[in-house]
């Protein structure tokens, strides 16, 4: 068994493809909330830009989760309150919490919809 070395032209068709896959992983909304695959079963969750755009300036937070509960699919995972409505995020999938971000409860006033990574919920591990 020989070991070839790839062409100059394969190992330019090699990294002219790598170039090209984006960096980080597309999100995928799904009720008002992101969904970014961040590893095999783990998953961060966050406020759409869409969703906090309709419901308005943020006025209050209740992040009815901690650490280490266990979600079923469409469980509360956030409660905000708006000048316009009130409304409840839910998970899209069961999982157990490994990281939450308190920081959105402490000041509601920093959720923005122009700053959409910053708005995540929370970190989920999938079975």
């Amino acid at each position: 068994m020989t070991n070839s070395t790839p062409s100059f032209w394969q190992r330019l068709k090699n990294w002219w493809h790598h170039r090209h896959i984006p960096s980080t992983p597309p999100l995928t909304v799904k009720d008002g909330v992101w969904i970014e695959q961040r590893g095999h079963g783990h998953y961060r969750l966050g406020l759409a830009s869409d969703a906090l755009t309709q419901i308005g300036e943020i006025s209050f937070a209740d992040l009815p989760i901690m650490v280490d509960d266990d979600l079923l699919a469409n469980d509360d995972i956030l409660e905000v309150e708006s000048d316009k409505a009130v409304e409840n995020f839910k998970t899209p999938y069961a999982g157990t919490v490994t990281q939450v971000n308190e920081a959105l409860v402490a000041d509601p006033s920093t959720i923005s919809p122009k700053r959409q990574a910053d708005n995540w919920i929370l970190d989920l591990q999938v079975a």
